[in-house]
C-alpha cells in the first residue's frame, strides 16, 4: 500500500512550476527571458523530467512559450487575454460563492476576517504581488467550500491565466479601501445568512475588480504611449535562466 503524503506535500514538478510562476508574476523573470531546461534542473536539484513537465504546465497557462530546440521563453503580457480571462472569472465566481456560502464554518469566517485585515494594512501589503496573494487566499477560502469543485477548477484556471494583469499594477489606497470594505460586507452577509445578498455583492465585487483592471491597464497604455515606449513582443527574448 502506498504511503499517504502530508497535505502540504508537493512534487518536484509542482515546486518548480510554483516558483517559476511566482517569479514571472513578480517580474523577476521578464517577458522574453529564456529558461534553460538544464539550468533550472540544476537550480532545483532535480532531473530534467519534472522541469519539462513544469514548463508544459506554464505554457498551458500562458506564462511561457516552448520553442523546439531552444527552450522556454516568458511570454509577453497580452492585455486583451487578461481582460477576457478576468471577465470569465467575473461570470463564474459569484455562483460558486453562492454555493459555498451556506457551508462556511466559524473557523473559515474568522480566517476571512484575518486575511482582510492584513489586506487593508498597506504597511503589510507592500506590493501588488503581496496584495494579490492575500486577495486570492481570501477568495480561495470561500471557494474551498463550494460543493461543485469542477466549477472551482475552471475559476482557478482562468484566474491563473489572468493573474499577471492583477499583479503588475500597484493598487492605490482608494482601491484597497473599497475592495476590503466590500470583503467586510461579504463576510457580514455570510454571518447574517443572507445568501442572495451575498451573491449580489459577489457579482458587484467581481465587476469592481474587472473595471479596476481595465482602468489601470488603460492608464498604463496611455503612459507608455506618452513616453513613446514600444510594446514588447514574443520575439523580444533577452537573458536566460
Amino acid at each position: 500500500m502506498a504511503r499517504a503524503q502530508p497535505a502540504d506535500f508537493q512534487t518536484k514538478t509542482q515546486v518548480v512550476f510554483g516558483e517559476l510562476k511566482q517569479r514571472i508574476l513578480e517580474g523577476s523573470l521578464q517577458p522574453g527571458t529564456r529558461l534553460l531546461l538544464k539550468a533550472v534542473a540544476d537550480e532545483f536539484g532535480c532531473s530534467e523530467i519534472p522541469v519539462r513537465e513544469a514548463f508544459r504546465s506554464l505554457e498551458a497557462r500562458g506564462f511561457v512559450e516552448l520553442v523546439p530546440h531552444s527552450g522556454a521563453y516568458v511570454t509577453q503580457l497580452r492585455v486583451e487575454e487578461i481582460l477576457d480571462y478576468t471577465h470569465i472569472r467575473t461570470l463564474l465566481e459569484p455562483e460558486a460563492n453562492f454555493l459555498a456560502a451556506p457551508l462556511l464554518d466559524k473557523a473559515a469566517i474568522k480566517l476571512l476576517k484575518t486575511i482582510n485585515t492584513e489586506m487593508a494594512d498597506r504597511r503589510r501589503a507592500k506590493s501588488a504581488a503581496r496584495y494579490s496573494e492575500l486577495n486570492r487566499t481570501f477568495h480561495r477560502t470561500i471557494l474551498g467550500f463550494c460543493p461543485n469543485q469542477k466549477l472551482v477548477a475552471n475559476i482557478e484556471d482562468v484566474w491563473d491565466r489572468g493573474e499577471r494583469g492583477s499583479q503588475v499594477f500597484k493598487r492605490g489606497p482608494a482601491f484597497v479601501a473599497e475592495a476590503t470594505a466590500q470583503h467586510d460586507a461579504m463576510i457580514h452577509l455570510i454571518e447574517q445568512r443572507d445568501f442572495e445578498g451575498f451573491r449580489t455583492l459577489s457579482r458587484q465585487h467581481a465587476q469592481f475588480n474587472l473595471d479596476a483592471i481595465r482602468a489601470l491597464m488603460a492608464e498604463a497604455a496611455e503612459s507608455a504611449a506618452a513616453q513613446d515606449v514600444p510594446a514588447a513582443t514574443a520575439s523580444d527574448r533577452t537573458g536566460s535562466v
